[in-house]
Protein backbone atom coordinates (compact mmCIF):
# COMPACT_ATOMS: atom_id res chain seq x y z
CA UNK A 1 0.00 0.00 0.00
CA UNK A 2 3.29 2.60 1.02
CA UNK A 3 3.57 2.16 -3.01
CA UNK A 4 0.57 2.79 -3.89
CA UNK A 5 0.42 5.94 -2.55
CA UNK A 6 3.47 7.25 -3.43
CA UNK A 7 2.66 6.53 -6.73
CA UNK A 8 -0.99 8.47 -6.32
CA UNK A 9 1.31 11.50 -4.70
CA UNK A 10 2.85 11.35 -8.22
CA UNK A 11 -0.33 11.71 -10.09
CA UNK A 12 -1.60 14.69 -7.54
CA UNK A 13 1.59 16.37 -8.16
CA UNK A 14 0.76 16.21 -12.11
CA UNK A 15 -2.33 16.81 -11.85
CA UNK A 16 -1.62 20.35 -10.13
CA UNK A 17 0.42 21.43 -12.53
CA UNK A 18 -3.11 22.69 -14.49
CA UNK A 19 -4.85 24.26 -11.80
CA UNK A 20 -6.66 26.91 -13.13
CA UNK A 21 -6.58 25.82 -16.43
CA UNK A 22 -9.31 23.11 -17.13
CA UNK A 23 -12.43 24.08 -15.36
CA UNK A 24 -14.88 23.04 -15.33
CA UNK A 25 -13.28 19.38 -15.45
CA UNK A 26 -11.57 18.67 -12.49
CA UNK A 27 -7.39 18.11 -12.07
CA UNK A 28 -6.22 14.49 -13.03
CA UNK A 29 -3.09 12.84 -13.33
CA UNK A 30 -2.21 9.45 -13.99
CA UNK A 31 1.03 7.29 -14.58
CA UNK A 32 1.62 3.95 -15.99
CA UNK A 33 3.53 1.28 -14.10
CA UNK A 34 4.89 -1.99 -16.67
CA UNK A 35 4.98 -5.78 -15.01
CA UNK A 36 7.87 -5.05 -13.89
CA UNK A 37 7.13 -1.82 -11.97
CA UNK A 38 8.71 0.98 -13.97
CA UNK A 39 6.91 3.95 -14.72
CA UNK A 40 6.75 3.79 -18.44
CA UNK A 41 3.67 6.41 -18.97
CA UNK A 42 2.72 9.72 -17.41
CA UNK A 43 0.35 12.21 -17.88
CA UNK A 44 -2.25 15.15 -16.97
CA UNK A 45 -5.31 16.71 -18.29
CA UNK A 46 -3.83 19.92 -19.64
CA UNK A 47 -6.98 21.94 -20.84
CA UNK A 48 -10.29 22.04 -20.98
CA UNK A 49 -11.16 20.16 -24.14
CA UNK A 50 -7.74 18.07 -24.67
CA UNK A 51 -6.92 14.69 -24.01
CA UNK A 52 -7.60 13.29 -20.25
CA UNK A 53 -4.52 11.81 -17.91
CA UNK A 54 -5.00 8.64 -18.61
CA UNK A 55 -5.10 8.91 -22.28
CA UNK A 56 -1.83 10.86 -22.40
CA UNK A 57 -0.07 8.76 -19.75
CA UNK A 58 -1.49 5.55 -21.96
CA UNK A 59 0.03 6.96 -25.69
CA UNK A 60 3.27 7.53 -23.97
CA UNK A 61 3.25 4.25 -22.41
CA UNK A 62 2.58 2.47 -25.48
CA UNK A 63 2.54 -1.23 -25.48
CA UNK A 64 4.30 -1.21 -22.33
CA UNK A 65 1.23 -0.68 -20.55
CA UNK A 66 -0.24 -4.21 -21.29
CA UNK A 67 -0.60 -6.32 -18.35
CA UNK A 68 0.37 -3.60 -16.38
CA UNK A 69 -0.84 -0.83 -13.58
CA UNK A 70 -2.60 2.24 -14.55
CA UNK A 71 -2.69 4.74 -11.48
CA UNK A 72 -4.97 8.04 -11.32
CA UNK A 73 -6.50 10.24 -8.52
CA UNK A 74 -9.75 10.10 -10.22
CA UNK A 75 -12.24 6.86 -11.45
CA UNK A 76 -11.42 7.04 -15.04
CA UNK A 77 -14.31 8.51 -17.39
CA UNK A 78 -17.09 6.54 -19.28
CA UNK A 79 -19.10 8.77 -21.01
CA UNK A 80 -18.59 11.01 -23.91
CA UNK A 81 -17.65 14.58 -23.37
CA UNK A 82 -15.58 16.54 -25.44
CA UNK A 83 -13.50 13.38 -25.54
CA UNK A 84 -14.05 9.73 -25.53
CA UNK A 85 -13.95 7.96 -22.24
CA UNK A 86 -10.94 7.12 -20.92
CA UNK A 87 -12.27 3.61 -19.86
CA UNK A 88 -12.50 2.11 -23.62
CA UNK A 89 -8.75 3.30 -23.66
CA UNK A 90 -7.44 1.79 -20.56
CA UNK A 91 -9.17 -1.29 -21.82
CA UNK A 92 -7.94 -1.60 -24.83
CA UNK A 93 -4.81 -1.12 -23.69
CA UNK A 94 -4.25 -4.46 -21.78
CA UNK A 95 -3.65 -3.01 -18.69
CA UNK A 96 -4.27 -5.29 -15.62
CA UNK A 97 -4.70 -3.38 -12.68
CA UNK A 98 -6.37 0.53 -11.96
CA UNK A 99 -5.61 2.08 -8.61
CA UNK A 100 -7.19 5.52 -7.81
CA UNK A 101 -8.25 8.26 -5.42
CA UNK A 102 -11.59 8.56 -5.65
CA UNK A 103 -15.01 7.76 -6.84
CA UNK A 104 -16.23 10.39 -9.27
CA UNK A 105 -19.01 12.45 -7.82
CA UNK A 106 -20.28 13.25 -11.46
CA UNK A 107 -23.29 11.32 -12.02
CA UNK A 108 -22.61 10.37 -15.08
CA UNK A 109 -19.52 8.61 -13.81
CA UNK A 110 -19.89 7.79 -10.34
CA UNK A 111 -18.82 4.15 -10.03
CA UNK A 112 -20.05 3.27 -13.85
CA UNK A 113 -16.48 3.67 -14.84
CA UNK A 114 -15.22 1.09 -12.16
CA UNK A 115 -18.13 -1.45 -13.01
CA UNK A 116 -16.89 -1.18 -16.60
CA UNK A 117 -13.62 -1.68 -15.86
CA UNK A 118 -14.06 -4.96 -13.46
CA UNK A 119 -16.42 -5.97 -16.48
CA UNK A 120 -13.53 -6.31 -18.64
CA UNK A 121 -11.72 -8.26 -16.05
CA UNK A 122 -9.08 -5.46 -14.53
CA UNK A 123 -8.30 -5.45 -10.93
CA UNK A 124 -9.31 -2.58 -8.74
CA UNK A 125 -7.80 -1.08 -6.00
CA UNK A 126 -9.81 2.50 -4.80
CA UNK A 127 -10.15 5.18 -2.39
CA UNK A 128 -5.91 5.58 -1.83
CA UNK A 129 -4.91 8.72 -0.83
CA UNK A 130 -8.69 9.42 -0.85
CA UNK A 131 -8.47 12.90 1.46
CA UNK A 132 -5.83 14.32 -0.54
CA UNK A 133 -7.30 13.70 -3.67
CA UNK A 134 -10.91 14.96 -2.73
CA UNK A 135 -8.95 17.83 -1.55
CA UNK A 136 -7.28 19.00 -4.32
CA UNK A 137 -10.93 18.77 -6.36
CA UNK A 138 -12.47 20.26 -3.72
CA UNK A 139 -13.81 22.99 -6.38
CA UNK A 140 -14.98 19.91 -8.41
CA UNK A 141 -17.05 18.01 -5.68
CA UNK A 142 -18.71 21.01 -4.24
CA UNK A 143 -19.63 21.80 -7.61
CA UNK A 144 -21.30 18.46 -8.77
CA UNK A 145 -23.22 18.69 -5.17
CA UNK A 146 -24.19 21.74 -4.63
CA UNK A 147 -23.98 23.73 -8.03
CA UNK A 148 -21.92 26.14 -6.37
CA UNK A 149 -17.81 27.28 -6.73
CA UNK A 150 -15.47 26.67 -4.00
CA UNK A 151 -14.69 30.59 -2.48
CA UNK A 152 -11.60 31.74 -1.25
CA UNK A 153 -11.44 34.93 0.74
CA UNK A 154 -8.26 37.11 0.42
CA UNK A 155 -8.08 39.99 3.15
CA UNK A 156 -4.62 41.74 3.40
CA UNK A 157 -5.29 44.07 7.21
CA UNK A 158 -2.74 45.45 9.63
CA UNK A 159 -2.47 44.03 13.40
CA UNK A 160 -5.59 46.01 14.15
CA UNK A 161 -8.17 44.73 11.70
CA UNK A 162 -8.31 47.45 8.87
CA UNK A 163 -7.84 46.88 5.15
CA UNK A 164 -7.61 50.32 4.01
CA UNK A 165 -7.59 53.79 5.98
CA UNK A 166 -10.56 56.09 5.98
CA UNK A 167 -9.97 56.95 2.79
CA UNK A 168 -9.98 53.78 1.39
CA UNK A 169 -6.43 54.08 0.54
CA UNK A 170 -5.12 50.24 0.90
CA UNK A 171 -1.79 50.13 -1.58
CA UNK A 172 0.48 48.96 0.15
CA UNK A 173 -0.68 47.83 3.81
CA UNK A 174 1.52 44.01 2.61
CA UNK A 175 5.04 43.89 1.23
CA UNK A 176 6.22 42.32 -1.81
CA UNK A 177 6.24 38.87 -1.00
CA UNK A 178 2.68 38.95 -0.06
CA UNK A 179 1.77 40.53 -3.39
CA UNK A 180 3.59 38.16 -5.39
CA UNK A 181 1.51 35.03 -3.23
CA UNK A 182 -1.69 36.57 -4.21
CA UNK A 183 -0.21 36.61 -7.76
CA UNK A 184 -0.33 32.61 -7.67
CA UNK A 185 -3.44 32.71 -6.12
CA UNK A 186 -4.77 34.17 -8.92
CA UNK A 187 -3.12 32.13 -11.91
CA UNK A 188 -4.83 29.26 -9.98
CA UNK A 189 -8.15 30.38 -10.00
CA UNK A 190 -10.87 30.64 -12.44
CA UNK A 191 -12.63 34.01 -11.10
CA UNK A 192 -10.90 36.87 -8.95
CA UNK A 193 -14.35 38.61 -7.11
CA UNK A 194 -15.01 42.11 -6.45
CA UNK A 195 -17.49 44.47 -5.27
CA UNK A 196 -18.28 47.34 -7.65
CA UNK A 197 -17.22 49.91 -4.31
CA UNK A 198 -14.06 48.16 -4.54
CA UNK A 199 -13.70 48.64 -8.74
CA UNK A 200 -15.00 52.20 -8.96
CA UNK A 201 -12.28 53.30 -6.18
CA UNK A 202 -8.97 51.45 -6.39
CA UNK A 203 -9.65 50.74 -10.58
CA UNK A 204 -7.39 47.58 -10.34
CA UNK A 205 -6.23 45.60 -13.56
CA UNK A 206 -6.75 42.38 -11.65
CA UNK A 207 -4.27 40.62 -13.59
CA UNK A 208 -1.72 38.09 -12.66
CA UNK A 209 1.40 39.32 -13.54
CA UNK A 210 5.20 39.59 -11.44
CA UNK A 211 5.69 36.08 -11.50
CA UNK A 212 8.78 34.31 -12.66
CA UNK A 213 9.22 34.60 -16.10
CA UNK A 214 9.23 30.46 -17.05
CA UNK A 215 5.10 30.73 -15.17
CA UNK A 216 2.54 29.26 -17.60
CA UNK A 217 0.55 32.23 -16.82
CA UNK A 218 -3.45 32.16 -16.54
CA UNK A 219 -5.44 34.85 -16.55
CA UNK A 220 -8.75 34.42 -14.68
CA UNK A 221 -11.93 36.02 -15.43
CA UNK A 222 -12.43 39.39 -13.73
CA UNK A 223 -15.84 39.46 -11.88
CA UNK A 224 -17.46 42.67 -10.50
CA UNK A 225 -20.38 43.00 -7.97
CA UNK A 226 -22.00 46.39 -9.02
CA UNK A 227 -25.85 46.65 -8.43
CA UNK A 228 -26.41 50.06 -10.10
CA UNK A 229 -23.89 49.67 -12.60
CA UNK A 230 -21.50 52.58 -11.65
CA UNK A 231 -18.72 51.54 -12.63
CA UNK A 232 -16.68 53.05 -15.02
CA UNK A 233 -16.51 51.52 -18.75
CA UNK A 234 -12.93 53.40 -19.67
CA UNK A 235 -11.36 51.72 -16.17
CA UNK A 236 -8.71 49.58 -16.46
CA UNK A 237 -10.71 46.24 -15.72
CA UNK A 238 -12.77 46.81 -18.42
CA UNK A 239 -10.01 47.07 -20.73
CA UNK A 240 -9.94 43.75 -23.03
CA UNK A 241 -5.91 43.23 -22.89
CA UNK A 242 -5.35 43.63 -19.46
CA UNK A 243 -6.76 40.33 -17.63
CA UNK A 244 -9.01 38.00 -18.35
CA UNK A 245 -12.64 38.32 -19.69
CA UNK A 246 -14.88 40.57 -17.45
CA UNK A 247 -17.88 40.01 -16.07
CA UNK A 248 -20.11 42.24 -14.23
CA UNK A 249 -22.99 41.77 -12.39
CA UNK A 250 -25.93 43.77 -11.68
CA UNK A 251 -29.59 45.06 -11.48
CA UNK A 252 -31.94 43.90 -14.60
CA UNK A 253 -32.85 48.05 -14.19
CA UNK A 254 -29.65 49.26 -14.36
CA UNK A 255 -28.60 46.84 -16.97
CA UNK A 256 -31.18 47.99 -19.57
CA UNK A 257 -30.23 51.69 -18.70
CA UNK A 258 -26.70 51.72 -18.88
CA UNK A 259 -25.08 48.09 -20.23
CA UNK A 260 -24.60 49.83 -23.62
CA UNK A 261 -22.06 52.04 -22.26
CA UNK A 262 -19.51 49.08 -21.98
CA UNK A 263 -17.55 47.35 -24.53
CA UNK A 264 -18.69 43.90 -25.95
CA UNK A 265 -15.54 42.47 -24.35
CA UNK A 266 -17.42 43.19 -21.10
CA UNK A 267 -20.55 40.48 -20.64
CA UNK A 268 -23.34 42.25 -17.99
CA UNK A 269 -25.64 40.45 -16.27
CA UNK A 270 -28.48 41.54 -14.71
CA UNK A 271 -31.04 39.41 -11.69
CA UNK A 272 -33.95 40.78 -10.69
CA UNK A 273 -33.13 42.82 -7.37
CA UNK A 274 -35.75 43.31 -5.12
CA UNK A 275 -34.04 44.94 -2.57
CA UNK A 276 -30.56 47.41 -2.81
CA UNK A 277 -28.30 43.94 -3.31
CA UNK A 278 -27.29 41.19 -5.22
CA UNK A 279 -28.40 37.66 -4.30
CA UNK A 280 -24.62 36.45 -3.85
CA UNK A 281 -25.60 32.83 -4.42
CA UNK A 282 -27.43 33.29 -7.58
CA UNK A 283 -23.92 34.86 -8.53
CA UNK A 284 -21.98 32.10 -7.15
CA UNK A 285 -24.33 29.72 -8.82
CA UNK A 286 -24.14 31.84 -12.31
CA UNK A 287 -19.93 31.47 -12.55
CA UNK A 288 -20.57 27.87 -11.86
CA UNK A 289 -22.33 27.49 -14.86
CA UNK A 290 -19.85 29.70 -16.75
CA UNK A 291 -17.71 26.76 -15.67
CA UNK A 292 -15.76 28.25 -12.11
CA UNK A 293 -14.74 25.92 -9.66
CA UNK A 294 -12.39 28.36 -8.24
CA UNK A 295 -13.43 31.45 -7.06
CA UNK A 296 -11.04 34.20 -5.07
CA UNK A 297 -12.75 36.96 -3.31
CA UNK A 298 -10.53 40.21 -2.90
CA UNK A 299 -12.89 42.61 -1.64
CA UNK A 300 -13.71 44.62 -0.55
CA UNK A 301 -15.36 44.78 3.47
CA UNK A 302 -18.95 44.89 2.17
CA UNK A 303 -18.78 41.92 0.11
CA UNK A 304 -16.29 40.01 2.26
CA UNK A 305 -18.64 40.66 5.21
CA UNK A 306 -21.50 40.01 3.26
CA UNK A 307 -20.33 36.57 1.83
CA UNK A 308 -19.42 35.46 5.29
CA UNK A 309 -22.58 36.20 6.59
CA UNK A 310 -24.30 34.05 4.20
CA UNK A 311 -21.87 31.10 4.68
CA UNK A 312 -21.01 31.68 1.24
CA UNK A 313 -17.07 31.52 1.90
CA UNK A 314 -15.06 27.98 2.15
CA UNK A 315 -11.89 29.08 2.73
CA UNK A 316 -9.94 31.75 4.07
CA UNK A 317 -6.16 33.40 2.88
CA UNK A 318 -5.70 36.22 5.12
CA UNK A 319 -2.52 38.05 5.43
CA UNK A 320 -1.84 40.14 8.96
CA UNK A 321 0.86 43.22 8.06
CA UNK A 322 2.64 44.57 11.18
CA UNK A 323 1.65 47.69 10.98
CA UNK A 324 -1.25 49.57 12.64
CA UNK A 325 -3.53 52.29 11.57
CA UNK A 326 -5.04 52.71 14.85
CA UNK A 327 -7.94 55.39 13.18
CA UNK A 328 -11.71 54.04 14.38
CA UNK A 329 -13.04 55.58 10.98
CA UNK A 330 -10.30 53.22 9.00
CA UNK A 331 -12.15 50.21 6.89
CA UNK A 332 -12.19 47.06 8.60
CA UNK A 333 -12.19 43.91 6.90
CA UNK A 334 -15.23 43.06 7.15
CA UNK A 335 -18.50 44.70 7.05
CA UNK A 336 -21.37 42.98 8.42
CA UNK A 337 -24.83 44.21 10.18
CA UNK A 338 -25.44 41.19 12.16
CA UNK A 339 -25.03 40.62 15.97
CA UNK A 340 -22.83 37.76 16.66
CA UNK A 341 -21.14 36.66 20.08
CA UNK A 342 -18.20 35.20 21.15
CA UNK A 343 -19.76 31.66 21.07
CA UNK A 344 -20.57 31.79 17.62
CA UNK A 345 -17.48 32.75 16.20
CA UNK A 346 -16.10 30.60 13.02
CA UNK A 347 -12.97 28.96 13.71
CA UNK A 348 -10.90 27.50 10.70
CA UNK A 349 -10.12 24.28 9.96
CA UNK A 350 -6.75 23.25 8.27
CA UNK A 351 -5.27 26.03 9.53
CA UNK A 352 -1.44 27.05 8.45
CA UNK A 353 0.62 29.72 8.61
CA UNK A 354 3.26 31.13 6.70
CA UNK A 355 5.58 33.88 6.93
CA UNK A 356 6.17 36.20 3.76
CA UNK A 357 8.79 38.97 4.29
CA UNK A 358 7.61 40.81 7.58
CA UNK A 359 3.74 39.39 6.86
CA UNK A 360 2.14 36.16 8.22
CA UNK A 361 -0.24 34.53 5.89
CA UNK A 362 -3.19 32.77 7.97
CA UNK A 363 -4.93 30.14 5.45
CA UNK A 364 -7.71 27.87 6.79
CA UNK A 365 -11.24 26.83 5.64
CA UNK A 366 -14.57 27.46 7.22
CA UNK A 367 -16.69 24.59 8.47
CA UNK A 368 -19.47 24.01 6.24
CA UNK A 369 -21.58 21.58 4.56
CA UNK A 370 -18.53 19.97 3.32
CA UNK A 371 -17.25 18.89 5.96
CA UNK A 372 -19.41 15.12 4.85
CA UNK A 373 -17.84 15.02 1.26
CA UNK A 374 -14.22 16.88 1.81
Amino acid sequence: MRLHEERMRNCLQLASKAAGRVSPNPLVGSIIVNKKGEVVGEGYHQAFGQAHAEVNALNQAGKAAAGGTLYVNLEPCCHFGKTPPCVNAIISSGVAKVVLGMIDPNPLVSGDGIKQLEKAGIEIISNVLEADCRWLNRGFIKRMITGLPWVTLKLATTLDGRLADRQGTSRWISGAEARTYVHQLRNVSDCILVGGATALRDDPELSVRDLPAETNINQPKRVVLDTELTLNPNSRICKKDSGGQTIVFCSKNAMSKKAKQFPDSVKVIGFETPGPKLDLKAVLSALAEEGALYVLCEGGSRLAGALMQEHLIDEVSWFVCPKIIGDAQAIPALTSFAEVLLPDVLKLDRLSTTQLGNDVLFSGTIPTSYNDWL
